[in-house]
């Protein structure tokens, strides 16, 4: 799944190089962890860069990757209070943004997927696939603001003991957080 992604990321990537009219963006990120995600971290922080390309007069077909580092949360038991690991993730997606406006102005709604690359200190870093709805406005010609709510899906095993029986499951999870970005377009529509 992750070399599919990454080869169709490269297809449009490679695509729109020969697009006079795709563009460049370098953004600033904002990840506000929410539900079980946010109880074991805190605020991201980090950017990422995008690439654009116009397929039609309300229609943008994009790709971004970026880096968000995630704080860890401190956990007081009483005596001893310990300092939680702060998560590293590397996103790489694909996806598409319809503009209500013929010339790509505006407000828009769009839709990411691909892939989450987490890593925190001391432990083996995971790839989780995740899908993002995404909201926002083009302030100015350079200017784009966007909000989403990316949602990464992830298995997590449980171990229950009752007597002498240890009982292992595995349910599914999402781990989700509210992403804010703020980017610089390269380039004029």
């Amino acid at each position: 799944m992750k070399k599919t992604l990454l080869s169709l990321a490269a297809v449009v990537l490679a695509g729109g190089l020969m697009a006079q009219e795709s563009r460049f963006s370098a953004g600033l990120e904002l990840g506000l962890p929410m539900g079980d995600f946010g109880d074991f971290v805190g605020v991201g922080i980090g950017g990422s860069l995008g690439y654009e390309i116009p397929v039609g007069d309300n229609l943008g077909i994009m790709a971004q990757a970026g880096y968000i580092s995630f704080s860890g949360k401190d956990y007081d038991f009483g005596i001893v209070t310990v300092e939680g690991p702060s998560i590293a993730a590397i996103p790489l997606q694909i996806g598409a943004k319809y503009y209500f406006s013929d010339n790509q102005e505006g407000a828009y709604l769009g839709a990411l997927t691909g892939v989450h690359l987490l890593s925190s200190e001391g432990s083996d870093g995971v790839t989780n696939f995740g899908i993002a709805p995404l909201l926002g406005f083009m302030v100015t010609e350079n200017i784009d603001i966007a909000v989403r709510y990316q949602m990464l899906f992830d298995k997590q095993e449980t171990v229950e003991v009752v007597g002498t029986t240890i009982t292992t499951s595995e349910e599914n999870v999402t781990n989700s957080y509210i992403g804010i970005r703020a980017a610089y377009m390269f380039g004029s529509r």
